[in-house]
């Protein structure tokens, strides 16, 4: 959306749409509809010492996905690495390594927090990519019947 400022000592609106149309081409980039799921796994990435720092993934895609970490919070690899592994928990005992190339890097803000956002491609060569896929194609269909619990209905525990 456009952003508005009422200059009120003139009465003229300023409107910006540079937030709008970033979004705008962001969204022709990508070739393929991309699934929110904020919240929804652990999810962490291995720095070259091979230790695990989580990170907030944003969205996934067949080809892509982007995730987060606050701006404050150094980015727990090297700033000239493209390469990255990224480790999806389902449990506490299992992962899905996806292997991702960081495309591009902006700064976002969330309700007063900023963000260091990275948009990556997935590299559909290794040998877990299928399961990657198939987790997308779920999320996917999920998104399209899954519906809002608003609480209309009475839980009673035995």
């Amino acid at each position: 959306m456009a952003k508005e400022t009422d200059n009120s000592n003139n009465g003229t609106r300023v409107v910006d749409f540079s937030e709008y149309r970033a979004q705008k081409l962001e969204e022709k980039r990508r070739k393929t509809e991309r699934v929110l799921i904020n919240h929804f796994l652990g999810v962490y990435v291995v720095t070259g010492n091979n230790s695990l720092h989580q990170i907030e993934m944003v969205d996934l895609s067949e080809e892509g996905c982007s995730f987060q970490i606050p701006v404050d919070a150094k980015a727990p690899w090297d700033e000239g690495t493209k390469e990255v592994s990224i480790r999806l928990y389902f449990s506490q005992e299992s992962f899905l390594p996806v292997h991702v190339t960081i495309q591009n890097k902006r700064t976002v803000s969330i309700q007063g927090q900023r963000y260091a956002r990275f948009g990556c491609s997935v590299d559909t060569r290794v040998s877990t990519y299928p399961a990657y896929m198939a987790f997308v194609k779920f999320l996917q269909a999920y998104a399209t019947v899954s519906e809002r619990d608003t609480g209309n209905v009475n839980l009673f525990f035995v």
